[in-house]
Order: C-alpha cells, then sequence, then structure tokens
C-alpha cells in the first residue's frame, strides 16, 4: 500500500482549508474563501467519505466497461449516485 498526501478542499467552493499545524481532533478547520468552518475530526469523516465514494464509483464504472460486450459475463449494478460533501480532497480515483 502507498500513501500520498492529499489537499482537504471546501466542498463548496474547492479552495484549500486553513488549520494549524498537526491538528487534532478538536482544532478548526476554515475555508478562508466562503468562511465555512467545521471541527478537523468531523473534516476528516466527510474527506474518507469522498474518498470512499470516488473509488466506489471509479471501480463500478471499470468493472463496467471491461465486463461490456462480453456474452458470458453481464455485469449489473446501481451506480452510486452523484453526492455532494462539505469537505472534499483532490484525491482522484
Amino acid at each position: 500500500m502507498t500513501s500520498q498526501n492529499l489537499t482537504v478542499l471546501c466542498g463548496g467552493c474547492k479552495c484549500a482549508v486553513e488549520t494549524v499545524a498537526n491538528p487534532q481532533a478538536h482544532d478548526k478547520v476554515t475555508c478562508p474563501k466562503c468562511h465555512r468552518s467545521d471541527r478537523f475530526d468531523k473534516v476528516m469523516d466527510s474527506v474518507r467519505e469522498h474518498i470512499l465514494h470516488l473509488t466506489t464509483k471509479s471501480m463500478s464504472e471499470s468493472l463496467a466497461r471491461s465486463t461490456r460486450g462480453n456474452r458470458f459475463v453481464k455485469f449489473e449494478s446501481k451506480q452510486p449516485s452523484n453526492r455532494s460533501f462539505r469537505w472534499i480532497s483532490d484525491f482522484r480515483a
């Protein structure tokens, strides 16, 4: 498993957020553009949900593409709905 550094972004204006260095769960995270703010632990929960949603969507699309046209394997899946998130990251699946 590899690790990568991601930037936390405001879900509304897609601007990088501001927080203290090495934040604790109770520290405040604020968007400098629209002034949306929340606790660091809640921001990270939203970012995790966003990454999980992107990964699920990407895997579903990939499986659908790989089985398209195959007469032996039929892939049926409900595509994840488009959602909005309060906090997101610059993760690309």
